[in-house]
């Protein structure tokens, strides 16, 4: 194996074009603190209070030295802590599958897949499909995929596919699946609390909607996986993939004498991530605690790797070199994580958002109701391009929603639907998102790329969400 290679490693092309587009959406958010005059609602802690917004006179607009200041500020603001946990999350995950990639823990992982499967690749896939999907409908899973897309990207290798196959089995699953939401405590559950109806209510509309979105998104994957494996020049990732073939020995030819060591060593680190993450998922369902699960993730990742790492190489110096040569050949992806937090953090503190729901409130209010649930829609697809969390923006949201769908006179859980649905599918679209920065950041692949891989998916996406959407109107849902 090159030691030079790194598995996840931060290419310079494609962290140029993400800090051009990133810049360019900065100054954007400056230029609207401008052009929109500032204003705000009165809160209950973290909801707005309906009918309570006020123009604001002492705001001209976010100072322009400070857009340039952004990314530094955001890690003052609310935000400021997700940023940085987020980063260190990101970093300590570069250090763990370095560490792997060079002990021999992804081969051997892997090697066992592929003999188990290999007869059945396309069944495997589907499979996989459905396990991030579910886990983000249920559970809300969507950054903690990450942590498994390095593994899922060699397996795809492996089997003959590409790096964007990989990305799909793992991250782009997990968003789909969050974003039809089943139980999602971060969207279903907070919106849900918000608008005082339980959590299962209309559950078998959304179980329908979690079927066909993953009939679609599986088929497009095999669909793909089948084209690149009879053309792999096809695949826009072509040249970067045929270098991780011959620098991860993805066919096998490497044997390491302890493989029962580095097998068993990885794989209980898995499984306490596993367990981890389905435990604070569920402690979220069933109970008024609420545990963060990345600071927990760090942990498992930190000391498993280095733990895994030492038993494998009985070798604590080169454990912890190979760590944190891992750990610095991501860092340059916390600069992108920063400047896209700063887009909303700008609209923020230009005290234009709120000014901003108030308008399309208004508009919306005099619609008939085909016409309102998809401007409802278009509202949180809108807010997604600032504000990621699913459940800050069911805060920011849903209490105007409510009392507007009211006088439309469509259901509460029919205005969630087109909240769940413009929260969550464009988190593997919108440049601004950090988990699809991170992700693509660590498979060294350019926003551009993946826009034009994901541009039809997407576009059918969009066309079957309003489907749905119009759909549940005409049946009362």
């Amino acid at each position: 194996m090159n030691d030079e290679t790194k598995l996840i490693n931060i290419s310079k092309k494609g962290f140029i074009s993400v800090v051009i587009i990133l810049t360019l959406l900065i100054l954007a958010a400056g230029v609207v603190t401008y052009l929109i005059p500032a204003g705000t609602y009165q809160r209950d802690g973290d909801l707005i209070i309906s009918g309570t917004f006020e123009f604001l006179t002492t705001s001209e607009g976010y100072p322009v030295w400070r857009w340039f200041l952004a990314p530094i500020e955001v890690l003052g603001s609310a935000d400021g802590v997700s940023i940085i946990v987020i980063s260190l999350f990101l970093v300590i995950l570069g250090g763990t599958f370095t560490l792997m990639e060079k002990t021999g823990g992804i081969h051997v992982i892997l090697k066992r897949l592929i003999t188990r499967y290999q007869e059945r690749k396309y069944v495997l896939l589907r499979i996989v499909v459905l396990a991030f999907m579910l886990f983000g409908a249920f559970f809300g899973i969507f950054e903690e995929s990450v942590a498994l897309m390095p593994i899922l990207i060699v397996l795809s290798l492996s089997l003959g596919w590409d790096t964007m196959v990989g990305i799909g089995m793992s991250v782009l699953a997990a968003g789909f699946g969050f974003a039809s939401g089943i139980t999602n405590p971060f969207t279903v559950g907070v919106a849900s609390e918000i608008a005082g109806i339980n959590i299962l209510t209309g559950v078998g509309y959304r179980l329908i909607v979690f079927a066909v979105m993953y009939a679609l998104l599986s088929t497009f994957l095999v669909w793909y996986a089948k084209k690149i494996e009879k053309q792999p020049s096809q695949s826009p990732t072509f040249e970067d993939d045929q270098k991780k073939v011959r620098s991860f020995d993805v066919n096998g030819a490497i044997v390491y004498p302890n493989e029962k060591t580095i097998y068993r060593a990885y794989v209980t680190m898995f499984i306490v991530f596993l367990f981890l993450v389905v435990g604070i998922s569920v402690l979220d369902l069933i109970s008024p605690i609420s545990l963060p699960t990345i600071p927990f993730m760090a942990l498992t990742f930190l000391v498993g790797g280095l733990t895994a790492g030492y038993l494998v190489t009985k070798d604590f110096k080169y454990t912890l070199r190979k760590f944190g040569a891992g750990m610095l050949s991501v860092a340059p992806a916390v600069i992108l994580i920063m400047m896209a937090a700063s887009v909303k953090f700008i609209i923020v503190q230009g005290q234009v958002m709120d000014t901003i729901l108030y308008y399309l409130a208004e508009i919306l209010s005099g619609q008939p109701p085909t016409v309102g649930i998809l401007l409802i829609y278009a509202l949180v697809l809108f807010v997604e391009f600032f504000i990621g969390s699913g459940s800050a923006k069911a805060y920011l949201i849903i209490p105007l929603l409510i009392p507007l769908v009211a006088l439309v006179g469509y259901s509460s859980e029919l205005a969630i639907l087109a909240f769940i649905f413009g929260d969550g599918y464009t988190n593997m679209l919108y440049p601004t998102n950090g988990v699809l920065l991170i992700g693509l950041s660590m498979a060294g692949i350019g926003y551009g790329k993946w826009f034009k891989w994901t541009a039809v998916l997407q576009l059918i996406t969009l066309l079957l969400t309003v489907l749905f959407l119009i759909v549940g109107l005409w049946i009362g849902y």
